[in-house]
């Protein structure tokens, strides 16, 4: 090789990597410019796909359908899997009134770019107007998956749909298979309905029961949020299908003999975590059943943390249960309150209970009222109700408790 072919091969290589260079400088600022000036854009990158998808959107929002559809088409020529550019075809369609063919561009859009909220949007908007309910979700359910800052938007609209039992059938199909979005729809039920508007959240959860899609965690919440809402009868329904088996008895007062340790669930013994106080669940001394073991460190405390919920229809009881003390001292002691959830407010009390004593048994008779007791707590509470005084020390030991009714009988008897 001559040393002027080798000049010229330096010449060629240099201006291929200036036009290299050049072309890329031009990629850059076309792509800098697509969205925000994108004639701009296509003056250095003629036929760029983002700007032509830009000037689509502007024409498309300006009214200018058939100068859309001509930027539309341009773009597919250039890049034919360009998704969006089917959605703004669609859009042109949408705009003359021809949804046959808008419905088929939308689809194809889908299909295309699957990450396109508006093609999303416009699709399950479609298939409500059409009933089509599943196929509603299918397209709701990626939107939420796309962008998860949409449910704040979403929700509502989902939770005013679930009224419908068409559509409150399908979100149960569609929520049984867990999507991400679940735990965050379920909550917006529950809020709904602790609202005043509880059918939407009635109609999913019943679906979702029925098909076997509910955890006992979201079980819990469910019977939870029903008694928030004064709705106690059917919590207790609800609870009594998860715990009796077929053909089998539910007391008035369940675990009373503590035979199971309580789980927080239901109309079973709750525990709540009150410093100051630690309980067990003990084997009797005499060996039948066990018994609630209490112990009080010295702390100020409003109650003990041992609550049973309870629904009892109006009439009179008596609880009875058997209790053991150890250098139980407070300033009142404590005492034993049945509680109703609404305005009638404590219905019956058994105290004081403080001193030593050794197994002895304790009564509380108390009538529910017609109105304002849709349900009841029975809780073991401080009989100081504020201040320094609420001090307690020593053990307490419970066990056998038992209600009974006392009568009239309830007018389905």
């Amino acid at each position: 090789m001559n040393a002027w072919s080798g000049r010229l091969l330096v010449v060629v290589a240099l201006g291929l990597s200036v036009l290299a260079g050049w072309r890329l400088w031009g990629s850059v600022q076309a792509e800098g410019l697509a969205t925000s000036n994108p004639a701009a854009a296509l003056a250095w990158r003629p036929n760029d796909p983002h700007a032509l998808q830009a000037q689509a959107d502007a024409l498309l929002k300006s009214g200018n359908g058939t100068a859309a559809e001509i930027r539309a088409r341009t773009l597919l020529a250039h890049a034919p899997l360009q998704g969006t550019a089917f959605r703004s075809l669609a859009e042109v369609a949408q705009q003359r009134r021809d949804v046959t063919r808008a419905l088929a561009l939308y689809q194809i859009a889908a299909r295309r770019a699957p990450r396109d909220l508006a093609t999303h949007s416009w699709l399950a908007q479609h298939a409500l107007g059409q009933g089509q309910a599943s196929v509603a979700l299918d397209q709701i359910d990626q939107i939420l998956r796309i962008a998860p800052r949409s449910a704040s938007t979403l929700y509502p609209v989902l939770v005013d749909l679930a009224s419908d039992p068409e559509f409150s059938a399908a979100l149960g199909t569609a929520l049984a298979a867990r999507p991400p979005w679940r735990n965050g729809l379920l909550a917006a039920l529950g809020a709904a309905a602790r609202k005043g508007n509880a059918d939407p959240e009635k109609q999913v959860m019943t679906r979702l029961h029925a098909q076997g899609g509910l955890s006992r965690e979201e079980t819990r919440r469910w019977i939870d949020s029903l008694m928030a809402q004064g709705r106690w009868g059917e919590a207790l329904a609800r609870w009594a299908g998860e715990v009796v088996r077929p053909g089998g008895r539910l007391p008035l007062l369940y675990n009373g003999d503590f035979a199971t340790d309580p789980d927080d669930f239901g109309f079973d013994w709750r525990l709540r975590r009150v410093p100051g106080v630690l309980i067990e669940f003990v084997p009797a001394p005499d060996g039948k059943g066990r018994v609630a073991h209490l112990q009080f460190l010295d702390r100020r405390v409003p109650d003990a943390g041992l609550e049973h919920p309870l629904a009892l229809f109006p009439g009179s009881y008596r609880l009875t249960l058997s209790m053991r003390a150890r250098s139980l001292r407070g300033a009142l002691g404590l005492e034993w309150q049945m509680i109703c959830a609404g305005s009638a407010g404590i219905i019956g009390r058994q105290g004081p209970i403080d001193g030593s004593f050794d197994w002895q048994p304790a009564t509380l008779e108390f009538t529910v009222p017609e109105q304002g007791c849709p349900g009841q707590r029975l809780r073991l509470a401080n009989m100081v109700t504020s201040g320094a005084a609420q001090t307690l020390g020593g053990d307490l030991w419970v066990r056998s408790v038992d209600l009974r009714h006392l009568g009239p009988r309830p007018p389905w008897q």
